[in-house]
């Protein structure tokens, strides 16, 4: 990816007049916090990518005395002092009073929570990663409950530290999507949910049997090599970042210039990794995309995971998956993997849209994957509201399989335990998904009425305007405004469901039904 020249011209300013001491003391403060952020994400990286197992109790120990200093440097009174001083500052131009209403708020957060429950959170995370990846791996909930229902005790006394108003499932959302409430998310999954269930039924239904040429053995090296020329091709800059393998895909940012995805290659199947690639290079895109001028402030980051998802569902669906795109694709594939040399290029729009009642969330398409966050949902949301043990989850999640997606897994390894999110305390952040799902939708819309002719650009691989008008609507944002801002701002609309069930009940009714 090329080196960005944004177009806002309040991107352009500078932080803000030196003549302000409690500005610049502010802005040597919050370089703090990210450098001691950025060997928290180092470490974090390295325990899901490089780490050899025997390694887990120590790193567990050293994350978690570097979140407590983070913690307690966060906590500083004289922080939240500077704060109150800059906060009734009206001579602080855009950028810099918005730095300080996200500051605040993260300031404001944290002094609720004591940090030796922070420290034992760091703690019991680390731990549980690695008895979640051996669980996994011998197909046994009973090796990551509990650690699971410690994590579970000790999220909800963050959430009560922390403070709600209606249900305490609000203050881990928060977390992820600010300001949103659990009653909004509900509201918004039962709309959805209501019009995906009966377009699934007549979709799948109709559906052809599952093409025979999608499973079979596919190099894995190679598959690894095509990811990585995929996501550069795409816009992602090498030098500033990587492309790896872990357990579960992931991006993550250590630092200005250093952004990390993985991906996960299976010997039998092509799709899922070059998909992945695809959605990780959404997110990737997003962080390289981040002025520089913002880095070193506290804007300098998304305002939310449901418009940071926005962008890996945008890349990985709306363009990766689109009748243009695969035309563009399917013949660079051909020439890494001759295997599939038969295969159409109408044989592969519908492949890689083939729609099924799936047991894996990261490899559902774009019509069920939806019903796959509403039964996560559900269960987190009964955890949180005591109604339902760690013990029983196994069996509450392959019940809401059955009920939301007509499947019930063959084994926890296919099922409770396929997800990485709540070995590392990420309760909260699964309905982020389909939020950036309903972003996602509207923003390629919204691109495609401004731009004009996006199939012809994506027919021939390129997706540079595409890739610039996110950047100047998106990413140069940084976390200037809210989510829902943000998204008004640029659409002229509050967030629906209504663009995301239009766009899949016409492109699935043509494909299959």
């Amino acid at each position: 990816m090329a080196d960005i020249t944004q177009s806002n011209e309040a991107t352009q300013a500078p932080p803000g007049p030196r003549s302000n001491p409690a500005w610049d003391q502010l802005v040597a403060r919050f370089e703090d916090l990210r450098n001691f952020g950025s060997a928290i994400a180092l470490l974090r990286w390295d325990q899901e990518v490089m780490m050899p197992p025997e390694g887990n109790a120590a790193r567990a120990s050293s994350m978690a005395t570097l979140e407590a200093v983070f913690h307690s440097r966060l906590t500083d009174p004289s922080l939240g002092d500077l704060l109150d001083e800059l906060g009734s500052d009206d001579s602080l131009d855009q950028d810099q009073a918005a730095s300080v209403r996200v500051l605040r708020r993260e300031h404001d957060k944290a002094v609720r929570v004591p940090e030796d429950l922070v420290r034992e959170l760091a703690t019991t995370r680390g731990v549980a990663y690695q008895r979640w990846v051996e669980a996994r791996a011998a197909d046994d909930f009973s090796l990551f409950e509990p650690h699971l229902k410690h994590i579970v005790e000790l999220k909800k006394q963050e959430a009560d530290a922390i403070g709600w108003e209606d249900e305490r499932y609000d203050a881990l959302l928060d977390d992820y999507e600010p300001g949103v409430t659990t009653k909004e998310v509900e509201a918004i999954f039962s709309e959805l949910v209501a019009g995906l269930t009966p377009l699934v039924e007549r979709v799948v239904d109709a559906a052809d049997a599952r093409p025979e040429w999608l499973s079979q053995p596919f190099d894995e090296a190679l598959q690894q090599s095509f990811c990585a020329s995929l996501a550069e091709s795409l816009g992602f800059n090498v030098v500033g970042g990587r492309l790896d393998q872990s357990p579960h895909p992931f991006t993550m940012t250590v630092g200005p210039g250093d952004v990390r995805q993985t991906i996960k290659t299976e010997p039998n199947s092509l799709l899922p990794s070059i998909y992945a690639a695809m959605h990780e290079t959404g997110h990737a895109l997003y962080e390289q995309g981040i002025p520089k001028e913002m880095i070193n402030l506290p804007i300098g980051q998304v305002p939310s995971l449901g418009m940071h998802e926005s962008q890996s569902r945008l890349w990985e669906n709306l363009v990766g998956r689109s009748r243009a795109y695969t035309d563009f694709l399917l013949p660079r594939i051909k020439e890494r993997f001759p295997q599939v040399g038969m295969v159409s290029p109408e044989d592969f729009y519908r492949a890689v849209n083939w729609p099924q009642r799936s047991l894996i969330r990261i490899h559902a398409d774009e019509l069920t994957y939806n019903l796959h966050i509403a039964l996560r949902l559900e269960l987190e949301l009964a955890l949180f509201r005591d109604e339902l043990e760690v013990s029983d989850l196994p069996g509450a999640w392959n019940d809401a399989m059955q009920r939301h997606l007509g499947v019930r897994p063959d084994s926890d390894a296919n099922g409770v335990l396929q997800d990485v999110h709540w070995s590392s305390a990420l309760h909260g952040y699964f309905s982020t998904y389909t939020l950036g799902n309903l972003y996602a939708a509207a923003l390629f819309n919204k691109a495609t009425e401004d731009l004009g002719d996006l199939e012809g650009d994506m027919r021939k691989g390129d997706v540079s305007r595409l890739l610039e008008w996110l950047r100047t609507h998106v990413h140069s944002q940084g976390y200037r405004y809210p989510a829902s801002e943000l998204a008004q701002r640029v659409l002229g609309e509050p967030l629906s469901s209504a663009p995301l069930l239009k766009y899949l009940t016409a492109k699935y009714e043509a494909l299959f039904a």
